[in-house]
């Protein structure tokens, strides 16, 4: 059984876990602000994958094939992917990062090593091996979670 203290320290860091987890996320955003994290991590999700089509998007984030739809328009639309029919069957669509979308990812990458250095820089050595523990501690627990 939790005590009460114990459910007070659960909902502290919960609190603080999503307050330290918005500031990391908008921190890290690139500085012209023309990317939200969301289409950032779906370029990253392109250029790891290569050619996907908007349901494996959808299975991906978790979302509706017409969310897909409006996402890819407006990345498409500024030049950040390209979407193609499928040669072999012409009702699927194809989705890929452009040049320009793998340029942009690529700043954007950079931008990110320096904004996490500076981070990283400002903590001490023995804080960092204690944090990368918890956060393995924590990926394990919900990976046991999750697959249950």
């Amino acid at each position: 059984m939790i005590t009460e203290a114990e459910l007070a320290t659960m909902e502290e860091t919960d609190l603080l876990f999503r307050k330290v987890w918005r500031k990391y996320q908008s921190f890290l955003l690139p500085a012209t602000g023309d990317l939200s994290l969301h289409q950032t991590m779906f370029l990253k999700f392109l250029e790891y994958q290569g050619t996907c089509t908007p349901s494996d998007v959808a299975q991906q984030f978790g979302i509706t094939l017409g969310a897909v739809t409006g996402f890819v328009n407006r990345l498409n639309k500024v030049g950040l992917i390209a979407r193609a029919r499928s040669e072999k069957d012409r009702r699927v669509v194809l989705i890929q990062i452009s040049p320009r979308g793998r340029d942009v990812l690529k700043a954007y990458e950079s931008q990110r090593k320096e904004k996490f250095n500076a981070i990283m820089l400002k903590l001490e050595s023995s804080s960092l091996v204690e944090l990368k523990k918890i956060l393995e501690q924590l990926n394990s627990v919900l990976n046991d979670v999750l697959n249950k």
